[in-house]
């Protein structure tokens, strides 16, 4: 007789961290490891993520951003932050949701780009936010949705 035995595989937020690791390894990211992080001289991207489970595009982001990235070379320091620090960024930067990527120039915002694009768009976004001056920091505001009691007619 056969025994099949069922393992358990790993959690959307494991699976999160094999992603995170990868980027830091094999692209040369640094992992974010406070909510008021500083950022060297020049060009940076911070690359905000949350649980998979809630967004699946945020593993996507793990692997298109440093495709993206590739073309500026050392021109541009490449962060990420992990779901135990993104929540502060996300509202310090004015995020509407993650995964997103914050553009900052001497430590300065330039710009944010929410969610996932077709390639080409990404890359010509990237390029339209890093060629463009500072900007205000957005202010955060939290929004709540109440559910509703009746229906809608």
């Amino acid at each position: 007789m056969i025994e099949l035995k069922l393992a358990a595989g790993p959690t959307s937020l494991e699976r999160l961290e094999t992603a995170i690791g990868r980027i830091l390894q094999k692209h040369g990211f640094f992992r974010v490891d406070r909510s008021d992080p500083q950022f060297p001289a020049g060009l940076a991207a911070l690359l905000l993520t949350e649980d998979p489970q809630r967004n699946a595009e945020v593993l996507d982001a793990c692997v298109i951003l440093p495709e993206a990235l590739k073309p500026l070379g050392d021109r541009i320091s490449r962060h990420v932050a992990g779901p135990d620090f993104a929540p502060a960024l996300i509202q310090r930067y004015g995020v509407a949701r993650a995964p997103a990527v914050v553009f900052l120039r001497d430590g300065k915002f330039v710009g944010v780009l929410p969610g996932i694009r077709d390639w080409n768009e990404y890359q010509a976004e990237v390029d339209r936010l890093l060629s463009g001056p500072a900007q205000p920091r957005p202010i955060g505001i939290p929004v709540r949705v109440a559910a509703s009691q009746g229906a809608c007619v």
